[in-house]
């Protein structure tokens, strides 16, 4: 029997690619920041009580950037899970959960 060895092209398949996986961290991480901006700026225009006077001219535009910064940052930090959660989904990683027995 003889072996030959695999094309080039085909040695890499099956195999983690480091790049991919950290683009498909960021845009997990981003997804989920987004999803958290718009709870905030859903929960700030529920509990905003009006006013006649803005008290300067960009004030919804400072909120707005307020808003998406924090839920970049919570994200980051680990959020609501949904960014790890759709990491493993998408990256072809499952963790065991209770449909397994586990």
């Amino acid at each position: 029997m003889r072996v030959e060895r695999l094309p080039a092209a085909a040695q890499g398949v099956g195999q983690p690619d480091p790049r991919g996986a950290a683009r498909l961290r960021r845009a997990a991480q981003e997804f989920e920041s987004l999803l958290l901006a718009q709870v905030l700026k859903s929960v700030r225009r529920a509990t905003e009580i009006p006013s006649r006077k803005e008290p300067f001219a960009g004030r919804s535009v400072w909120r707005e950037l307020l808003d998406e910064q924090l839920a970049l940052a919570v994200a980051r930090g680990g959020g609501l899970g949904l960014a790890r959660y759709l990491e493993e989904a998408l990256g072809g990683r499952r963790r065991p959960g209770p449909e397994d027995g586990r």
